[in-house]
């Protein structure tokens, strides 16, 4: 953390050596993310279907076994599970025209927050009809769509939180995107750019153009914050 408490990813792309082509390198990533999914679905999927199939044609065959057999076929239902939840979470929405929060909301909403770590957790989703009116650029639209997220997923799975709330809201710099959780919080050495998912989000962020800072929120947890980048802003 810096010592005025925001973490050390509140800092501007290196306008001096950052690359030209940002954007079209967050376009090969994100294309190599649907290769993924591809291969998901057609070189792995396929296969566990199919042992699945099998397994049950043996627990039909042969009742004595069936005991036995429970136990892999569940691992099977897991892995497939596991598959699609990938599949979903590395392909980009159709439909993006009501801005990234709201294709945000819909995914999560739909996926990360129906599981059983996040039955405890109240969520809001806060001006949304705001964000839905904006002009989003291709790439920031990505960016924050992918951040939202990831910063919901790490609240889900780490923060142990049970209130979430995710705005945005218009202000004097163009807009600010939030997600805030009243959860354990995180301390300078849990925002570090060993982190995977983070160190992710600040890489989304400096490619489109835009300010990430994570550190304490309000009250207490964690509060993830995305703002465009503006001339006045950024660090001489």
């Amino acid at each position: 953390m810096t010592p005025d408490g925001e973490s050390a990813f509140d800092q501007a792309p290196d306008q001096t050596g950052a690359e030209p082509d940002d954007s079209q390198r967050m376009r090969a990533f994100e294309a190599e993310r649907q290769t993924i999914v591809g291969e998901l679905h057609d070189d792995l999927l396929p296969y566990l279907f199919a042992a699945a199939g099998s397994l049950a044609s043996l627990q039909r065959q042969h009742p004595e076994l069936k005991s036995k057999l429970d136990q892999p076929a569940q691992w099977i239902d897991q892995a497939r599970e596991i598959a699609r939840r990938i599949m979903s979470g590395a392909a980009l929405p159709s439909d993006f025209s009501s801005g990234p929060l709201v294709a945000a909301k819909e995914f999560l909403e739909s996926v990360v927050l129906t599981s059983n770590d996040a039955k405890s957790l109240s969520v809001q989703w806060v001006h949304l009809d705001g964000s839905a009116q904006l002009d989003w650029q291709e790439t920031q639209t990505i960016a924050v769509y992918r951040i939202v997220c990831e910063a919901v997923r790490n609240v889900v799975r780490h923060a142990d939180a049970t209130e979430l709330v995710i705005s945005w809201q218009a202000n004097e710099n163009g807009w600010t995107v939030s997600i805030q959780d009243n959860g354990v919080g995180l301390d300078g050495q849990s925002v570090s750019k060993s982190s995977h998912g983070i160190t992710l989000m600040r890489e989304r962020a400096n490619a489109a153009g835009l300010r990430l800072t994570i550190g304490a929120g309000q009250t207490a947890g964690t509060e993830v914050t995305v703002t465009p980048w503006t001339i006045t802003a950024q660090p001489e």
